[in-house]
């Protein structure tokens, strides 16, 4: 049976590089490979991941000649001695390397000659979006071993279930609001609850449904309440994914309100769900996304009036119907054989593998 190891974040928190790793190891095991899945943080999840642990397991996959394949952000010095890690082992004949994170072509055109050298040393990168792949070619990377793929594949999310009292925070607001939030100023919870009070001055029963690791920062409730929008704002915590997907699915309008960003997942599976999205014209966004520019809170509240409009208050207005989402399963599965990985055929569609240019 062939053997793969995949490094990177899992849940919880269920971010998107954690939902990606997750469905390309559910999609491999289902093709005969056998996967181990490692988070590389000093106290993972199962409490058994970390450094330790990746060194052994990384000597061990070298020592049998299996394939490894790291996923990390890319915009910082610990997430490239990751990769340099993962590269040693195997002299990079048997490794990929994916960048995920909107912050990484800054950090990398600082440090170039760092960049050219780890990412050499893989057999293929794998850039998100189109300006980690420029960041890639401006560093001296060889061509030939990047490859321009979205983390997204549209599997698993035919399972939506709904979270508790859900209906009746719908049957609540007429209009009705919903974004993923991640620690970070980069993820912009200040200019969505700023938009958000400006849009409810012309739509005072409108709501907005915030889940994920960063609604569970106590200065997000202090800045709620600062702004008065207790009752209107809810705050869902951590979900899983098909508690998120239903949330998301009953909404109005999803919301990516971030300063950076690599290709958001949740983007693209709102999207696929029939959901209108208002997002920062920041990485790469589906061309479906109404944009704004990143950081102003104004051109937002605009740009969701405008949208909700469209979406809820048109009489007789319906959801769009789901976008074709590209799926990134048929080009990694194309990437695993060419390194010599043994898959099973399995029914996918998608766009063909293709290197970035």
């Amino acid at each position: 049976m062939s053997r793969l190891l995949l490094v990177g974040a899992r849940p919880p928190p269920t971010g998107g590089v954690a939902t990606h790793l997750d469905q390309l190891r559910r999609a491999l095991v289902q093709r005969g490979v056998e996967v181990t899945a490692l988070d590389p943080r000093r106290r993972g999840p199962d409490g058994r991941d970390g450094r330790p642990r990746l060194i052994l397991m990384l000597a061990h996959h070298a020592g049998r000649g299996n394939l490894v394949h790291v996923h990390t952000n890319g915009h910082n010095r610990k997430s490239w001695l990751l990769a340099a890690a993962c590269s040693l082992p195997s002299g990079g004949r048997r490794a990929l390397l994916t960048l995920h994170s909107g912050l990484a072509p800054a950090f990398m055109r600082s440090h170039q000659q760092w960049v050219r050298i780890l990412c050499n040393r893989f057999t293929y990168v794998i850039a998100v979006n189109a300006e980690l792949a420029a960041a890639l070619a401006e560093a001296g990377v060889d061509p030939a071993r990047v490859v321009l793929c979205p983390a997204f594949s549209p599997t698993g999310q035919e399972l939506r279930l709904s979270p508790p009292g859900l209906r009746a925070v719908r049957r609540r607001h007429p209009m009705l609001l919903a974004a993923a939030l991640a620690p970070g100023r980069e993820y912009g919870a200040d200019v969505l609850l700023d938009a958000f009070s400006m849009m409810r001055v012309h739509h005072e029963r409108a709501g907005l449904m915030l889940y994920g690791p960063g609604t569970r920062s106590p200065q997000l409730a202090r800045e709620v309440a600062r702004r008065g929008l207790d009752g209107a704002v809810h705050l869902w915590g951590e979900l899983d994914r098909p508690r998120a997907l239903a949330l998301v699915e009953s909404a109005d309008v999803f919301v990516r309100p971030t300063r950076a960003d690599g290709d958001a997942l949740s983007v693209r599976e709102a999207l696929a769900l029939g959901v209108p999205v208002v997002a920062s014209a920041v990485g790469t966004r589906p061309p479906e996304t109404r944009l704004f520019p990143a950081g102003d809170a104004r051109a937002l509240a605009a740009a969701l009036v405008e949208t909700i409009f469209r979406a809820v208050g048109n009489p007789g207005g319906q959801k769009a119907p789901p976008t074709s989402a590209d799926d990134c399963l048929p080009t990694l599965m194309a990437l695993y054989r060419r390194c010599g990985l043994e898959i099973a055929a399995h029914a996918t569609t998608g766009t063909p593998l293709a290197t970035a240019s």
